[in-house]
């Protein structure tokens, strides 16, 4: 064989095993990012030639794009109709995506609700997008966790792939302080009952981590309603009273209806929020009944025996 011919034929091999190794990639990571596909398909090519591949496998309906994440669409789906998995999409938005909130709910499988909407927490904020019908939302860490943003972050497998995803404990505190990225209060207290328990030193050292004071407050109010359920000791809910704010705070400044003073807990809450938690203390399966206009007798009495103040709070 001359040396043209035996040049000719290496690099005749090395694009066959080069097709392979992309053919492979493609099996293996159903939604990839940019860098991704870099690392694993560069071996020595050029970043135009690794770009011209992508681009070939979009035209031939191959791959789908979402925002610069790339899709590989299933044999035999049209690209147009195919909805790439929402959670993997979200995972690969930033380097540092974390599923959180409601999100990291559904897929940890305590969801009361599925949402179209899908939320990710990351050190670098993105503005929100939509795309066939699912909306992301990306929510910027606290700066409390910056130094740590993977703290209480579980690993979960999703069709082949491994994406983080914040622990039940995690999602409960961020839920309860953000309420407005799980659905309101009322869905968030509907995934927190159906947790078969809580990591209470796991909750305790996120909360510490964060050192949001009405944070300590708004969690010991919740979990006392729910400790029955969710076992939590008298020792975990007399740390989170010592740790909980000192004078009297709202928790929804924004709320212009009836508000209640929990004394215990020195929190000012809005009243729709203490009927949430009535419901959910006398619904043995969770189910909630339509929330009352006005704080019912027995609402009155429950709130009495725990040593609160009630009343209307302008």
């Amino acid at each position: 064989m001359s040396q043209h011919n035996w040049v000719k034929e290496k690099q005749r091999t090395k694009g066959v095993k080069g097709m392979k190794a992309t053919e492979a990639f493609l099996f293996s990571h159903p939604v990839f990012s940019w860098s991704e596909w870099k690392k694993e398909v560069g071996d020595g090519r050029s970043e135009k030639t690794l770009r011209n591949l992508l681009s070939y496998y979009l035209k031939r309906g191959r791959l789908k794009r979402v925002d610069g994440v790339y899709c590989v669409v299933p044999p035999l789906t049209e690209p147009s109709t195919f909805i790439p998995d929402r959670f993997l999409v979200a995972s690969k938005l930033s380097p540092d995506s974390v599923l959180s909130y409601h999100t990291a709910f559904e897929i940890l499988g305590f969801a009361n609700q599925v949402f179209t909407t899908t939320y990710y927490s990351s050190l670098r904020y993105k503005r929100p997008f939509s795309h066939q019908g699912i909306r992301y939302v990306c929510v910027r860490l606290p700066h409390s966790l910056k130094s740590n943003p993977f703290f209480g972050v579980v690993r979960v497998e999703r069709m082949g792939m491994f994406v983080r995803v914040t622990s039940a404990e995690r999602t409960l505190a961020e839920c309860l302080d953000r309420p407005e990225y799980c659905g309101g209060f009322e869905e968030a207290i509907r995934c927190i009952s159906s947790l078969p328990f809580v990591d209470e030193e796991l909750l305790k050292a996120y909360l510490n981590l964060r050192g949001k004071v009405v944070l300590f407050g708004k969690v010991g109010w919740v979990l006392e309603q729910l400790r029955e359920r969710l076992f939590i000791t008298e020792g975990f809910l007399q740390w989170l009273k010592d740790m909980s704010p000192k004078h009297t705070v709202s928790v929804y400044r924004g709320f212009e209806g009836e508000k209640v003073f929990v004394k215990r807990w020195n929190l000012v809450v809005p009243l729709p929020w203490l009927a949430v938690l009535e419901g959910i203390k006398e619904e043995a399966i969770g189910a909630f009944s339509k929330k009352p206009k006005g704080m019912t007798r027995r609402m009155k009495e429950s709130v009495g025996t725990k040593g609160f103040d009630v009343g209307s709070v302008s």
